[in-house]
């Protein structure tokens, strides 16, 4: 589904578009990254060490994360609550450096994406706010950025209470597979989540595309 989006988005890279779609594009283009350094970690090519991939991975969500804070922080650039957002923003940030690095330098099993997905969740209550005080009469099913912020809102509804479960898990042999069903619900909940960015390409057809 990534690089199907991947390329429905190359198709659109030279319509009119939001500006938002830059952020958008950068987002699916660290996806297909993601599922590389996954690919590649199966491979055990980190042998000597393990924590390479798991820096790699945790580097590139966060930067997934920076993509879909700059969308918010853009659609709402005319919003009431753009000074929340950027606050929220930058504190999210250094929340989620934060845990990385404690998940690092500790045996502490903890998710970052935990944080990433509240705050992303925050964004969408903002996003929705402005909506419904602003924008009454904006036909949502032909508004792009809707599409969007529903794919991050099922997302994030989905990967926050999954991620917050997981570290309670025990690693033991008997439990892997129960992890990774769990964990695959994340993964499901994020190809939802590209085939509402892929929705979104298409209302770029219509004219209102906000």
């Amino acid at each position: 589904m990534i690089v199907f989006t991947f390329f429905v988005a190359i198709a659109y890279r030279k319509n009119d578009k939001p500006i938002y779609y830059r952020y958008i594009f950068t987002f699916i283009i660290l996806g297909l990254l993601l599922s590389a350094n996954s690919i590649i970690n199966n491979f055990d090519i980190w042998i000597f060490n393990e924590n390479i991939p798991l820096l790699i991975q945790q580097s590139l969500q966060l930067i997934q994360y920076l993509m879909l804070g700059l969308f918010f922080k853009e659609v709402l650039a005319k919003s009431s609550y753009i000074n929340k957002i950027i606050l929220l923003f930058y504190l999210s940030i250094t929340i989620y450096v934060t845990l990385m690095i404690i998940m690092f330098v500790s045996e502490i099993e903890i998710k970052p994406i935990i944080s990433s997905s509240l705050f992303l969740l925050i964004f969408y209550f903002f996003y929705v706010k402005d909506l419904m005080n602003n924008k009454p009469f904006l036909i949502l099913v032909k508004s792009s950025s809707f599409w969007i912020t529903i794919g991050i809102f099922f997302y994030s509804c989905i990967s926050f209470p999954v991620s917050s479960l997981i570290p309670f898990i025990p690693k033991n042999h008997e439990y892997i597979n129960l992890r990774g069903q769990i964990f695959s619900i994340t993964n499901m909940s994020l190809i939802v989540l590209y085939l509402f960015i892929l929705k979104s390409y298409l209302c770029l057809k219509h004219p209102q595309n906000l």
